[in-house]
């Protein structure tokens, strides 16, 4: 038995001393135009944002492509040209008609980038407010868009939740496949942080964008909602999700419908 003991006790050692070294190969992929692109239906300066990725062992500062030709047209046959008014800004004043599909037109050292995208008609936000849910006995403060989801239609939604003026990170997109025609309660879940669901504190003021968006720019958001602020092991592997901007461009060209309300949690 001494003897079976000292050999199962060499083994074991010989065991743990067995080490593999793993290399992760990250090796940095070719550089890529990013465009970010929102057309509203408000009298505006609309926005056209250009930058390159980075490698992975590089810092996140992207660097914004100055120089480019930037071009909008709409079906109707009006034509706008974006003016740079920042390194990688691009601006023009104009307002986006609902119904009217618009195209985006890149130029950047010669290299094409094109999308559309179709403005859907406004759907009212009603208003918005606080809800008060029970999580295994605390009381959790949660913000809330209230809507009337028409039912001739259908719809895509994206808010943007604000909370002390700090733009919280969490993707918040919903479409209406199964609540076609229904009155609507949107809720916002909003923590200080991925890792905690903390909530709203009395006297905290919140504001709500809602964009009624077109369904390629919903399957855009609801990607990205599957990869980030879903807490702690939770959503799925990180991917960059498809866009809609051809020569395979990452980022989005969206025209939308635009609302903003406030209000105070109580």
């Amino acid at each position: 038995m001494k003897k079976l003991i000292i050999y199962f006790s060499i083994l074991s050692c010989l065991f743990a001393s067995c080490k593999k070294i793993i290399e992760v190969d990250t090796n940095n992929a070719e550089t890529q135009i990013v465009i970010e692109g929102k057309i509203t239906d408000k009298l505006a300066d609309q926005q056209i944002l250009i930058t390159k990725t980075v490698g992975y062992s590089d810092q996140n500062i992207f660097p914004k492509v100055s120089g480019a030709t930037v071009i909008v047209t709409d079906d109707k046959g009006s034509k706008y040209t974006f003016i740079e008014k920042a390194a990688g800004v691009y601006v023009q004043a104009m307002r986006g008609i609902p119904g009217n599909t618009y195209s985006l037109n890149v130029n950047v050292n010669g290299k094409i980038y094109t999308a559309s995208s179709k403005m859907p008609n406004n759907v009212k936000l009603d208003s918005i407010g606080v809800t008060t849910n029970s999580f295994f006995g605390n009381e959790r403060k949660i913000a809330a868009a209230y809507l009337v989801d028409p039912v001739n239609e259908t719809n895509f939604y994206h808010f943007n939740l604000y909370v002390n003026d700090l733009f919280s990170k969490r993707i918040y997109v919903s479409n209406d496949r199964l609540t076609n025609g229904n009155k609507l309660r949107t809720q916002l879940y909003y923590s200080e942080n991925d890792d905690d669901d903390k909530g709203l504190k009395t006297g905290d003021k919140i504001s709500i964008e809602m964009e009624c968006i077109d369904s390629n720019i919903f399957d855009y958001w609801y990607a990205l909602s599957q990869q980030s602020g879903r807490g702690p092991n939770q959503g799925t592997t990180p991917a960059n999700p498809t866009s809609n901007i051809s020569n395979n461009a990452l980022g989005y060209f969206s025209a939308h419908t635009f609302q903003k309300l406030n209000v105070t949690v109580p």
